[in-house]
This record gives structure tokens, sequence and C-alpha cells, in this order.
């Protein structure tokens, strides 16, 4: 069970560190046009399909397997498990980003990578709480 933890969180840091990354890749890739790899493929979409969703399938593989073995069910393990949901959301969107942003006519690819890399850091910021504090359902309502 604990190299079970071990392989879940190692590969939670990585998908987090991965996410956060993604939307400067894609704004580096908007701006500059060498960030090209040697087939043409962008360095964020390899960065994507390479790292960030192969570690993510890891950490929520891993995860869902420790919920199995544990038989743990708490209010805060819920709340925990819905916002990796809406983190799972924002890799889709992610993934999303970089396919609009390779399009002629795409507007607003700034904006929308800085409001990505804001709810990504505000979600990640807010997992790394609840699983620290664990706090009660009565606390809950206030955390939340």
């Amino acid at each position: 069970m604990i190299w079970l933890l071990f392989l879940h969180l190692c590969s939670l840091i990585i998908w987090s560190a991965a996410l956060l990354i993604l939307p400067v890749l894609i704004l580096r890739a908007v701006s500059e046009l060498e960030s090209c790899g040697p087939d043409g493929t962008d360095i964020a979409r390899l960065w994507f399909t390479h790292i960030a969703s192969p570690v993510a399938l890891l950490a929520i593989g891993s995860g869902t397997v420790i919920f199995i073995i544990s038989r743990q069910i708490d209010a805060w393990l819920l709340v925990k498990l819905t916002l990796v949901t809406v983190l799972v959301v924002c890799h889709v969107l992610s993934g999303l980003l970089i396919l609009y942003s390779k399009r002629e006519h795409a507007t607003g690819v700034v904006v929308k990578c800085r409001l990505l890399l804001c709810t990504i850091l505000s979600l990640e910021c807010s997992i790394i709480a609840l699983v620290l504090f664990k706090p009660s359902e009565e606390q809950l309502l206030w955390f939340l």
C-alpha cells in the first residue's frame, strides 16, 4: 500500500507541474515559431501527449486503486474527488486550447491561457489544502 501511495503522490506532483507548464508552453508556441520539434510538432502538443496525459492516467488510476483498497469515504474525500474531476476538465481544456491556438484566426489565446493557469493553480492549492487538513463535515462548510 505504501508503494501505491508513493506512486500516486509522485504522479500527482508531475501531473500538477505538467498542467501548470502547459499554458506557458501554449503561449510560447503562439508567440514563437521556433518552438517546434524536429518533425514540426509543437512542443506544447508533445508535452501534453507524452508527459501530461500519461502521468494523469497514472495518477487517476493509482488514486482509484487506493480508493478501492482503503474503502474510505469521507466528506472531504468526496470534495477532493470533485475538485480532481474539475482538474481533469482543465486538462482536457488545455488540449483543446493547444488545438485552438493553431487556428488561423485564433483570438484571445493569451487571456484563455492566463485564465486556465489561474484555475489550475487554485484547484491544485484547494486539493492540497483538503488533503492536508482533512476537515470534518462541519469544518468543511467553512472550508468551502
